[in-house]
């Protein structure tokens, strides 16, 4: 009686390397976290403009608006079932903080 030995054929990777959906998950809060950190950054920097005229009082109410809006876009912007929506919400964000800043007189 033979005894064959049985093969497992491994379907091969065509191309480069794959990236496996953890590393895509990581590069994407790396990528949000950047965009909310830098609305959070301008929302900081704005509130001397827009806020109290106390440089001080000012800096506080930006520092308080920011730390409450930094956890609420960071989960809105990572939470979103498409990566580029979310993305475009915590960029659209940071993008009126910095005109915001610029803008205002």
């Amino acid at each position: 009686m033979t005894v064959k030995a049985s093969t497992v054929v491994r379907p091969r990777r065509s191309g480069g390397r794959m990236s496996s959906p953890a590393h895509r998950w990581i590069w994407r809060a790396v990528a949000v976290f950047v965009l909310v950190w830098m609305a959070a950054h301008f929302i900081t920097l704005g509130a001397l403009k827009w806020g109290p005229s106390v440089r001080h009082d000012a800096t506080v109410l930006g520092q308080m608006i920011a730390v409450a809006a930094f956890p609420l876009l960071f989960l809105l912007a990572f939470g979103t079932r498409n990566p580029l929506r979310g993305g475009i919400i915590a960029g659209a964000v940071g993008v009126v903080a910095l005109l915001a800043v610029l803008l205002h007189s």
